[in-house]
């Protein structure tokens, strides 16, 4: 086996059935040798373990607030102190707020989705080796599972993405329900991948391209005032196609923009970055000089197997630009015909959701018999869409060819 596959299974960043073919020698995907640390090993072991955690959350009354979720119910963004328990393992003083999109967002006295920022009153604290997670409510997918597999295929096609497993969680001693537990992008993911944690950081927002003012979340000894971005934009407006391809290669890490751009077609990901300017975080690693594109929020997939596009309609400008060359074109027909021989596999894959159904299936009926008996059809569309998007996507190429 390659160096760079034995260190991306070590680090837990390729799943169990699929290797990606690398390009290049530097690249988030094919990142230089190190001995991962002790978060990283820490992190890996609790996602290996693919069992339904305990999580009770218990949030106390704020200083001359008689009822303790009265500042969630206020400014449900805004961190409130909580104590989080697993188990035999108690974390105080802990920073939480709600979290969730449009579709999904729900107020503090429903199922709501949270976000936990271990160190947000005291430093150093950390959640097996996570500063950062979230628990996700998936009020838009019954399957509990488009999160966890999504970023599974994303990984096993060289791009970085958050892990995910599964949760029970209660708030002050009142069952919320079942959750997806997903690691958030921290000091800790961005070291996993790119060795360093000191580039800008930035969150793409709602329906906003890279020419227009992204929040920048953290950043440490990097470029300022959005140069790097401020370089992508004008590298994407070069007008030679030639050029413009050779300026954005040397701007942007091409290998992991192309196949998250792949796995994003296949998925028919319609609130992405490639569809709709959505979802997506951007890093600039500051070692490489290269910009980075990481997906996010793939918590509606799975639809459209047989008619989605090979090539889907574009908004995110950095992948009319990639595809509109040469180059660009022949690199994502190129990688999508071996990201579709190398990972969709339907019955690898249905395999796969047999045991994952046997593990969520009895958890989700405990805390909700209806969700618990009609589970299978949730599963249902996840097992068509492999069924049939592998060959759909192989019919295009070939029509392509």
């Amino acid at each position: 086996m390659p160096a760079h596959l034995i260190n991306l299974t070590c680090l837990g960043l390729a799943t169990m059935f699929f290797a990606s073919p690398a390009r290049g020698q530097a690249s988030a995907q094919n990142p230089p040798e190190k001995v991962p640390g002790k978060s990283a090993i820490e992190s890996e072991g609790f996602f290996k373990l693919e069992k339904v955690h305990r999580i009770d959350i218990s949030v106390l009354p704020a200083p001359g607030v008689v009822k303790p979720l009265a500042p969630l119910i206020a400014e449900p963004r805004k961190y409130v102190m909580a104590t989080v328990t697993e188990g035999e393992n108690v974390y105080p003083d802990v920073g939480i707020h709600l979290r969730g999109g449009l579709g999904s967002f729900r107020p503090v006295t429903e199922k709501c989705g949270f976000t936990i920022n271990m160190d947000k009153f005291e430093a150093t604290k950390n959640f097996h080796g996570m500063e950062k997670w979230h628990l996700a409510n998936s009020a838009q997918d019954g399957s509990y599972l488009s999160e966890y597999i999504c970023n599974e295929m994303l990984r096993a096609a060289g791009v970085p993405s958050p892990r995910v497993t599964h949760a029970i969680v209660s708030l002050n001693g009142m069952s919320k329900g079942f959750y997806v537990l997903k690691e958030g992008y921290d000091a800790h993911f961005l070291k996993r991948y790119f060795q360093n944690a000191d580039g800008n950081f930035y969150d793409g927002g709602f329906l906003r391209d890279i020419d227009q003012p992204i929040e920048l979340v953290r950043t440490k000894k990097d470029v300022k005032d959005w140069a790097d971005l401020k370089a992508l934009v004008a590298a994407v407006r070069e007008p030679d196609p030639q050029k413009r391809f050779e300026l954005l290669e040397k701007l942007l890490d091409m290998d992991v923009f192309i196949s998250g751009f792949c796995i994003q077609a296949i998925l028919g990901d319609w609130d992405g970055y490639v569809f709709n300017r959505n979802n997506y975080r951007i890093y600039h690693d500051p070692k490489r000089d290269k910009i980075v594109f990481l997906p996010s929020g793939l918590d509606q997939e799975f639809g459209n197997a047989d008619q989605g596009p090979l090539v889907p309609p574009m908004k995110g400008m950095v992948a009319i630009a990639v595809f509109n060359t040469p180059e660009g074109k022949a690199r994502y027909m190129k990688r999508m015909d071996e990201i579709n021989k190398a990972i969709m596999d339907p019955v690898k894959w249905n395999k796969r959701l047999d045991e994952l159904q046997a593990r969520l299936q009895p958890e989700i009926a405990k805390v909700d018999s209806k969700a618990g008996a009609d589970y299978p059809n949730q599963l249902k569309r996840i097992r068509d869409f492999f069924n049939i998007r592998g060959k759909s996507i192989e019919r295009q190429l070939k029509a392509v060819k």
